[in-house]
């Protein structure tokens, strides 16, 4: 089915630069950490102890995304990508709520790593500075799952010597099917980056890298589950940032090695764990207890697919 295009960027020229297919050292590519960016607003705050009138707030993790729009093209560095921002669905609805107690602070921000290493993260005003025209508003999943997005115009941060790295749905993202293909199971390793507990750095983002490992996958490949579940400690601010499947050099025999990182899906919530404790004098219930299990939800790839789906982006 062909649809009117929401923009068509030659964002592919530069496709080797953004993610090099040669051989690399690192198990996170460095593209994927630049593709990854904080999401929030400047308010007052504390710094050292002390109380500051402005400072940057860290309510979630987004990562941009690319999907591929040119077909049948086997040369990597002609493909075409719809540039998208991703996140989960409830931080984009807590910031609304935190906009509702706190009008000053405007449109929700994106903080953005400089290519120049020395220069300070650049805060972008979604709407303004990086929505497409006429796409200015996140649409979420249409079938109630914990992901939005928005188009974003990269060539006007690559133009501003910004970073703008994406995840492609082709090359750099495993859905449903590939994890299937790729042989997933529990106990594979993974990476999870984000900004959990407003850890985004002071002057730009410096994404943080936790290991872990997946829990529980069979049931989402099966159908019978919305997420996958990992074996990984996240917290408030880690919710929208991506998860990497971990390249690995071994397995057991028998089984199928993976050594390329890819994008799985995104952190929807962590599992916490509840106790309540009971009046012994009364039998009702005083005090709920609740802590983080180290057990996470994520949202597959699927769903970003689904939703950008509901946009107008071109096919050829």
């Amino acid at each position: 089915m062909n649809r009117r295009s929401i923009m068509k960027l030659p964002l592919a020229l530069a496709a080797p630069l953004i993610f090099p297919r040669t051989a690399n050292a690192a198990l996170v590519p460095p593209a994927f950490l630049n593709s990854v960016v904080a999401l929030g607003f400047r308010g007052p705050g504390v710094v050292d102890g002390a109380p500051v009138a402005s400072i940057w707030h860290t309510i979630g993790t987004g990562f941009f995304y690319g999907k591929l729009t040119s077909k049948n093209e086997s040369d990597f560095a002609k493909r075409k990508y719809a540039p998208f921002l991703v996140t989960a669905k409830h931080v984009v609805d807590g910031f609304e709520k935190t906009k509702l107690q706190m009008s000053a602070i405007g449109n929700m921000k994106v903080r953005i790593n400089p290519v120049d290493e020395k220069t300070p993260g650049g805060e972008f005003d979604l709407n303004v500075d990086l929505a497409v025209k006429g796409f200015a508003n996140w649409k979420a999943n249409p079938n109630g799952k914990d992901v939005s997005v928005i188009p974003v115009d990269l060539n006007g941060l690559r133009d501003r010597k910004y970073e703008s790295a994406f995840f492609t749905s082709d090359e750099n993202s495993a859905n449903r099917e590939k994890l299937r293909q790729l042989g997933a199971s529990a106990g594979d390793g993974v990476f999870v980056l984000g900004f959990p507990m407003d850890l985004a750095g002071l002057q730009k983002n410096y994404v943080v890298v936790r290991q872990g490992a997946i829990a529980r996958i069979s049931e989402l490949l099966d159908s019978a589950s919305d997420n996958l579940l990992l074996d990984a400690f996240v917290f408030p601010g880690n919710s929208g940032g991506p998860v990497i499947l971990r390249p690995e050099i071994v397995s057991i025999q028998g089984t199928k090695v993976n050594n390329k990182a890819y994008l799985i899906g995104l952190v929807n919530a962590s599992v916490n764990y509840t106790d309540t404790a009971t009046s012994i004098q009364t039998g009702r219930p005083r005090i709920l207890f609740e802590e983080n299990s180290g057990l996470a939800n994520v949202s597959p790839t699927d769903y970003i697919d689904d939703t950008i789906a509901t946009f107008p982006v071109a096919e050829e």
